[in-house]
């Protein structure tokens, strides 16, 4: 089957665009594919980022599937990060699985598979999922992240922050803090505070790297940061696949005493130096 690469304005960075996407003096989006006729029967892949403006941003790639699944002989995505995906667990009655939620919504409109990058619903080492009538690929941009950071330390320490990051050190020797949430805080915004984090290792005069799959706020990771710190670190690099550093997100990493932040590009940020190009070049 003959296939089209269609890239979203938000992607030129990865492939030439060849979508247009406006507003309307009301804010809402404008869509149009030049020549969709051209791909009429084929493998249409549609490659847009839904992150940052995540609710307007989706509703976009939304926009491109309406006009392309009419006329193409199978839809692939590639959402680099995927928005909602952390929302994947329902702690009390009333909250929403929204990662699930998008999924589904996903596979309602037409779409025939997702190929997105550190998934966070989807374990690692699990390279291809069905989520609620989707075939999802999940690819990894870790080994870039650490074959970039490791040329700049010494002999060091691989550290996950938590738990749910631990499949990226296991591997590597590496050891895992033990972080103990709070409940959450009333307020605008959702969240809840880490009431503490914990090393049991001798870190003392070692340069460590720590790794997640995302830096939101910055809160796990200043709080691993202070914790090396205290442990005697010699040099901190922060290593995450999604850098989305919230509000001051990296300044504050970086005040905690971390002495870089490396990030992939599946989101872009000054802080990414990691290209998701690679790890997409069956497509592009």
């Amino acid at each position: 089957m003959e296939k089209f690469l269609l890239v979203g304005p938000n992607c030129s960075d990865l492939a030439e665009p060849n979508i247009q996407i406006k507003k309307f003096h009301d804010c809402e989006n404008y869509i149009y594919i030049p020549q969709i006729e051209k791909l009429t029967g084929k493998h249409v892949t549609i490659l847009h980022r839904c992150y940052p403006d995540q609710d307007s941003r989706l509703l976009q790639f939304f926009q491109i599937l309406s006009a392309v699944k009419p006329v193409a002989a199978k839809v692939t995505a590639i959402i680099p990060y995927l928005p909602y995906s952390r929302q994947d667990e329902i702690s009390r009655p009333g909250e929403t699985d929204s990662a699930r939620m998008i999924i589904k919504l996903l596979a309602s409109a037409g779409l025939d598979e997702l190929v997105t990058f550190n998934c966070h619903f989807i374990e690692s080492g699990e390279a291809k999922k069905d989520v609620a009538g989707l075939a999802i690929e999940n690819r990894s941009i870790a080994t870039d992240l650490l074959n970039y950071v490791s040329p700049r330390v010494t002999n060091p320490v691989f550290i996950a922050p938590d738990q749910g990051s631990a499949h990226f050190v296991e591997k590597l020797g590496g050891i895992s803090m033990e972080k103990t949430m709070g409940a959450y805080i009333h307020g605008p915004i959702a969240f809840r505070q880490i009431t503490s984090e914990k090393l049991d290792a001798d870190i003392a005069g070692r340069d460590v790297i720590l790794i997640d799959d995302m830096i939101i706020s910055g809160e796990t990771m200043i709080k691993a940061v202070q914790v090396c710190k205290k442990g005697g670190a010699k040099r901190i690099v922060c290593a995450s696949v999604h850098g989305l550093l919230v509000g001051c997100a990296f300044d504050r990493i970086r005040a905690a005493g971390a002495k870089e932040i490396v990030v992939s590009d599946s989101v872009p940020s000054p802080a990414a130096v990691v290209s998701i190009k690679k790890q997409l070049k069956d497509f592009l």
